[in-house]
């Protein structure tokens, strides 16, 4: 069974949003290093800071889709376990998976709508400034 989407607060979304960006130019000039370079970054060593300062949109996101992984995965088992399976246990898992993936399209459907909830908001804001 997936974990349910935990609940983002809504101070600790406006404190994101009201720290300072970064100065733009220097992100620019950070860019422009970065395609010069003839070798690729190292992954891992771009990645750690990213994921220190996840935004909740962002870890949500990458909860829905550790769960999404999840559940084909119980799914692709389901289907290599099924033919050795008797009745009463094959019934079973079904119904499990089944319950799983309506789980799972629920808390998409629930992300989705927030996500499009928040791009509203988000053009309703700009448009009245």
């Amino acid at each position: 069974m997936t974990d349910p989407i935990q609940p983002i607060a809504a101070h600790e979304v406006l404190r994101q949003a009201a720290t300072p960006t970064p100065d733009l130019s220097a992100q620019a000039q950070r860019f422009e290093q970065l395609m010069a370079q003839t070798s690729p970054p190292d992954m891992a060593a771009t990645q750690a800071p990213a994921q220190q300062h996840q935004t909740p949109m962002a870890r949500t996101i990458e909860s829905l889709d550790e769960a999404s992984r999840h559940v084909v995965a119980d799914m692709q088992r389901f289907v290599a376990e099924a033919p050795t399976m008797d009745l009463q246990t094959l019934t079973t898992r079904q119904i499990e998976l089944n319950l799983q993936v309506a789980t799972q399209g629920l808390q998409f459907t629930a992300c989705t709508s927030v996500a499009q909830s928040s791009k509203n908001g988000l053009q309703t804001l700009m448009k009245n400034q």
